[in-house]
């Protein structure tokens, strides 16, 4: 992965950190968790085919390599966390357990299934739906298919009654393609040469755009927000920051972002129920500390993970 993406990783996990925390006076930050996840499926879509896109127009990609490496990444961690939910509330094994165990929940239109035990663990459902159909695409990929998705998606959109917008917009692994497909598509025009040139000012611009859309979100329809006010804003940003040309971009590629961008997967799987947890338990002090305590014991889990797993896998 290019460095500089790798960092913003864990700079949008945050953003997603910071939808799940609310205490005392501080709500949660509902728009960065949109504009994470909007983040994580386009970059998704992006980082394949920048890795793997060569080799299936050469016909050297081989599936189930390409599967097997994103199953030991993903799947075991998943697994981890979902056993640490069930002996964490004591949750019967049922239909909803078993469908977490496969990754299928988010096919389920119904809230009790598709946030069921780890709730986050939703988005792999969504993202391993968009893996296995990736190499399918990229063959595919064109104005064509292009247009026939993005009219697919306003279909759907305007069809989607508003007390579906989750179950349908959100979460519904068929719609989430779209996202990863525009991450192909812009990693496509990428490689092909057919981008802006980027720069210092032009990263700080898309930042600032970026903290725009942050602000109007509140203003902005619940269907629009979900994805489709971010994809305006993350795909130039997503290109711009791929030619690691400013001083924002030096920043991303130290040690220290590098290093916290490597942690972003157990933060996202883990930070939900590490932060539950920690508000029910620790006692009360001032906002900044307790958030200051949650991101220390996220981070220092997520380390711990991130050691002991890959050793497990050998």
């Amino acid at each position: 992965m290019i460095e500089t993406l790798q960092s913003l990783r864990f700079i949008f996990m945050m953003m997603i950190f910071m939808s799940h925390f609310a205490y005392r006076d501080i709500g949660a930050f509902d728009a960065g968790g949109d504009c994470g996840v909007s983040f994580f499926f386009l970059l998704s879509g992006f980082v394949c085919s920048l890795g793997y896109g060569g080799k299936i127009e050469n016909g050297t990609f081989h599936y189930g390599r390409f599967l097997w490496k994103r199953f030991k990444k993903l799947y075991p961690l998943h697994l981890i966390c979902l056993l640490f939910f069930l002996l964490v509330s004591h949750a019967p094994l049922d239909e909803k357990v078993l469908l977490n165990v496969l990754l299928l929940q988010s096919w389920i239109p119904d809230i009790d299934y598709y946030f069921a035990c780890n709730s986050v663990s939703w988005f792999l459902s969504s993202l391993l739906f968009c893996y296995l159909v990736f190499p399918l695409l990229y063959r595919w990929i064109s104005w064509r298919l292009t247009l026939l998705v993005m009219l697919g998606y306003v279909a759907t959109y305007w069809m989607t009654p508003s007390d579906e917008v989750n179950s349908i917009l959100y979460v519904n692994p068929l719609v989430r393609m779209v996202d990863f497909y525009l991450g192909m598509l812009s990693c496509r025009m990428f490689m092909c040469g057919k981008v802006f040139a980027s720069s210092g000012q032009l990263e700080v611009v898309f930042l600032v755009i970026l903290l725009m859309s942050l602000v109007v979100y509140p203003f902005v329809g619940e269907k629009f927000r979900n994805a489709p006010l971010y994809w305006m804003v993350l795909i130039p940003l997503i290109l711009a920051f791929a030619q690691e040309k400013g001083p924002v971009s030096r920043w991303l590629n130290t040690k220290p972002m590098l290093f916290l961008g490597s942690l972003t997967m157990p933060v996202f799987l883990t930070h939900q129920m590490l932060i539950g947890i920690l508000l029910r338990r620790l006692p009360e002090m001032p906002v900044v500390l307790m958030l200051a305590a949650c991101i220390f014991v996220v981070l220092s889990i997520s380390w711990g993970i991130q050691i002991i797993i890959p050793r497990l896998l050998r």
